[in-house]
């Protein structure tokens, strides 16, 4: 509830009532903290981007089109990754949209970790992160075998060199 509470205080143009029976205004964020700073990100981005072309239109009209105010109208899990979807902006929010959804399929939803990242292979699908003793068989990672390999090559190695 505070995280929800901030980005609607911080994004009050984006998070704002888009009418009675939308999902935002029923619901809120319906995905777990772990995607929080990727939401903040989102946000952030996205309202700068819409200010800032929208001054630009004001100042020199020729150069540039006005970009309609996003408001959100639900953002949730769904198959293991963010749903964003809104009403208002142009492609190029449209495609940062995807690339925020696209990017959440490798981020842990409830820690926010992207090392050890998983969608379990029978039933529901969660992103998520797993510890080196869960039984990684039930599991797919959602990075390939030899960049997890490398990452944990680094780890051990800077472990040794801060340990002396």
């Amino acid at each position: 509830p505070k995280l929800q509470t901030y980005l609607k205080n911080k994004f009050p143009k984006l998070y704002t009532e888009s009418g009675k029976e939308q999902p935002f205004t029923l619901f809120g964020f319906e995905c777990d903290d772990g995607w929080f700073r990727l939401i903040y990100w989102l946000s952030r981005y996205l309202q700068e981007y819409i200010d800032q072309q929208n001054e630009h239109a004001k100042k020199y009209p020729e150069h540039y089109l006005p970009v309609k105010q996003i408001k959100v109208v639900q953002v949730k899990e769904k198959f293991a990754t963010l749903r964003f979807y809104v009403e208002g902006g142009n492609e190029r929010t449209n495609a940062i949209i995807s690339f925020a959804e696209y990017l959440s399929g490798l981020i842990c939803e409830f820690t926010g970790k992207t090392d050890n990242v998983v969608v379990n292979k029978a039933g529901w699908f969660k992103t998520q992160y797993i510890g080196e003793t869960v039984d990684t068989e039930k599991y797919f990672f959602v990075d390939d075998e030899e960049l997890r390999s490398i990452l944990k090559e680094l780890e051990i190695e800077k472990t040794k060199n801060s340990n002396g």
